[in-house]
């Protein structure tokens, strides 16, 4: 027991109350005994003096010791009060009980009750200071958890995260009493936090339990009205002797404000750093919290009651030390002080912003002094990321390549790149304050859409779009681009970001390549058509010299492969050079039939005539194929002793047979791929679409009549 203890005794006999006094003090040499023989005097001294603890008679002549103890209770409550008296009955007992008396000793011959009474005195003394201690610990833990901007908890380390002690400002963080936390009926882990946040929670955490060390985490939070809010967690897990954990105790404080000044350049200012303590209005600390203590490397009892500018967070220089007199000073005259000063942690050192804040009482005076320092060594650096962010934004808004535009999420232009103003013929100020869908940009044709990607955007979606712009020629421009939703803290959108890239020449490219995709997909299904005839001669012409034995059917097969080797050669020059139809000549007619008839190698009695001079400017190759299908049809529609005849007149050349002819109402059709006239048997309709291309590819036209000369159908090929 720290210090001397302050014992007044009253007795009416003063012999006894002086004996009294000199054997407890020869127990106990702290014990300082000051006497009275009259309870009104006794009475008098308690109200004027610092005593520890009253020892009293119960009958005396003026009033009673329990009459004296009900009126020590009234006004001192606390203050310990042993009866130590003759009068020993239960009755007396019993009074001295109902009345409040801390102990209650008889008086005994001899001198053993003394050192009793010494005893007595002593555990009443010191369970009383221990009771004021355990008041002023917790007065000020109260005052820290009511003055410190967020919540501390206590709760179990399960998923929910079910919380058996909530205390701070729990309301305004999260709109829920503690009570309705406390009790279950809203679960922080699956009722509060995020939903996208949760699993990364309870990763951090577990990670940080596991490691050995308190964890410290930056989440979202949905509150009960629906807001959400960024805050910054600190806490760690609580053993048993076993170490065993039973529990995990933090805090809890809203960064909302930070995470939106942050956000302004779409960066984020993770692991906030708050140091917390509490101080004399002398600065002297009576209490730091975990955070601060980690922070230095210090314990507890290494800085509680030295001043705040001695202690090791302030060691980084002078500066330091003096900013922090000043602030102790400010804020004991009542005024908050902050400022951002560079503090000593077992890391090196670190930037924080730097506050101490005045505890009034009712009469105004200055009775605490909070200080609380958030590290901003990361933010220093981010704000230093962050103007070399806004000099890269300025580079791609400024994109010589993008047309770039700014929007409210109402849809008005807030401003537009140079790039985007080449298009139209107007200055940016003409355009700045004006919906966007009534911009020079956009016909009217586009504004209805216009108007609703500003509202899907203005949504939070990510629209992508693809349009025309006029051009100042009275052309246009395609462009494909999108409108980008950019969110504040709380989700919502403050800015719609519109870029576009000029796609016309490209769109152009990929229109001539598709077409050209698709004439090639055509033309391989032709001479895949067109390779059956000269591949069917080969096959029948080598089963014939299997069977009869003779060599000229084998000369016709090489002539139909050295056919099927020429159209290879058309086909592998026609995918290099990108034309069906390459260099064209002078060609007479006469000079190919009798390839065109090897490769088909009709029957024996059908018969072709050429009229004599029949001559065409015309690819070889591809006039070849013209005439292969021309007369596979003939073949395979006619009798086997089919008439072709082929023919100048004056606008082209004429190609007609002695078969069936074709149906007036089906010559429309007869060149479309996949369409065939043939009836029970297998055909892939592509011959006369192969006929078809390769009169188009020359700048032809083809048309279908009945014949002339002969009883079927006429084709008739002219330059127009």
């Amino acid at each position: 027991m720290a210090g001397s203890v302050r014992v007044l005794h009253i007795d009416d006999e003063p012999d006894f109350a002086s004996l009294t006094s000199n054997f407890l003090e020869r127990e106990c040499d702290y014990f300082d005994v000051v006497t009275e023989t009259r309870a009104t005097d006794g009475l008098e001294r308690i109200r004027n003096g610092d005593l520890d603890c009253i020892v009293s008679d119960h009958d005396m002549p003026s009033m009673t010791g329990i009459e004296l103890l009900e009126l020590v209770r009234d006004e001192y409550p606390d203050l310990p009060f042993i009866l130590f008296t003759g009068k020993g009955s239960e009755e007396v007992a019993s009074d001295a009980i109902s009345a409040g008396v801390t102990d209650y000793l008889q008086k005994e011959s001899g001198t053993d009750q003394y050192a009793i009474l010494a005893n007595r005195i002593e555990n009443a003394v010191e369970r009383q200071q221990s009771q004021e201690a355990v008041k002023e610990q917790k007065r000020r833990l109260e005052t820290i958890i009511n003055n410190v901007p967020g919540l501390i908890y206590r709760c179990q380390n399960e998923p929910g995260w079910p919380m058996s002690e909530v205390a701070g400002e729990c309301e305004k963080l999260v709109g829920y009493s503690p009570d309705t936390i406390e009790s279950g009926a809203v679960s922080w882990g699956e009722d509060v936090i995020h939903p996208n946040d949760r699993a990364k929670v309870w990763d951090d955490v577990q990670g940080a339990i596991e490691d050995g060390e308190p964890f410290e985490l930056t989440y979202r939070i949905k509150t009960e009205d629906g807001q959400i809010k960024w805050v910054w967690e600190r806490g760690r897990n609580v053993t048993d002797s076993d170490g065993e954990i039973i529990a995990l105790e933090g805090f809890i404080t809203d960064i909302t404000e930070s995470k939106r000044r942050e956000r302004r350049f779409e960066a984020i200012f993770n692991n906030t750093y708050q140091l917390t303590g509490l101080l004399q209005p002398d600065g002297t600390v009576i209490e730091a919290n975990e955070a601060a203590l980690s922070f230095a490397g210090v314990e507890r009892d290494e800085v509680v009651g030295m001043p705040l500018w001695e202690a090791e967070w302030f060691q980084s220089g002078q500066q330091a030390r003096d900013v922090v007199r000043e602030a102790v000073e400010t804020a004991r005259d009542g005024e908050l002080f902050r400022d951002e000063i560079k503090i000593q942690g077992t890391d090196g050192e670190a930037f924080i912003d730097f506050s101490v804040r005045p505890i009034t009482n009712d009469d105004g005076d200055v009775t605490l002094l909070i200080p609380e320092g958030r590290n901003i060594s990361e933010l220093k650096q981010r704000e230093q990321s962050l103007r070399e962010q806004e000099h890269q934004f300025e580079a791609v808004f400024n994109d010589p390549n993008l047309l770039v535009g700014l929007l409210d999420t109402d849809g008005t232009v807030k401003d537009v790149n140079e790039k985007a103003l080449e298009y139209v013929d107007v200055s940016r100020e003409d355009i700045v304050g004006d919906p966007f869908w009534e911009t020079p940009w956009w016909t009217e044709d586009y504004r209805a859409a216009i108007k609703q990607w500003v509202a899907e955007a203005a949504d939070g979606e990510y629209v992508e779009y693809e349009a025309d712009h006029p051009t100042e020629d009275g052309g246009k421009a395609t462009v494909e681009g999108n409108f980008r939703p950019v969110m504040d803290d709380d989700g919502t959108v403050s800015r719609i970001i519109v870029s576009a890239k000029d796609v016309t020449q490209r769109r152009r490219r990929e229109r001539e390549l598709k077409r050209r995709n698709e004439q090639f997909d055509e033309f391989a299904s032709f001479v895949s058509h067109d390779l059956q005839s000269p591949i069917s001669t080969v096959q029948g012409r080598l089963e014939l010299a299997l069977q009869t034995g003779e060599m000229e059917h084998v000369r016709k097969a090489a002539e139909a492969i050295d056919r099927v080797d020429e159209l290879r050669d058309d086909f592998v020059t026609t995918l290099r050079t990108g034309e069906i139809v390459s260099e064209t000549e002078r060609i007479e007619l006469a000079s190919i039939i009798d390839d065109v008839w090897t490769a088909v190698d009709p029957p024996q009695t059908a018969s072709v005539t050429v009229e004599e001079g029949t001559q065409i400017e015309a690819d070889t190759d591809a006039l070849q194929r013209v005439l292969e299908n021309l007369v596979g049809n003939s073949i395979e529609h006619g009798p086997d002793d089919v008439v072709i005849q082929m023919g100048e007149f004056e606008s082209g050349f004429y190609y007609e047979d002695s078969g069936p002819g074709i149906d007036p109402e089906l010559r429309d059709r007869i060149f479309t791929p996949g369409f065939s006239t043939k009836n029970g048997q297998e055909g892939i309709g592509m011959g006369m679409a192969s006929v078809r291309q390769i009169v188009l590819a020359h700048g032809w036209a083809i048309r279908i009549k009945d014949g002339a000369d002969l009883d079927g159908v006429r084709f008739e090929i002219t330059n127009s």
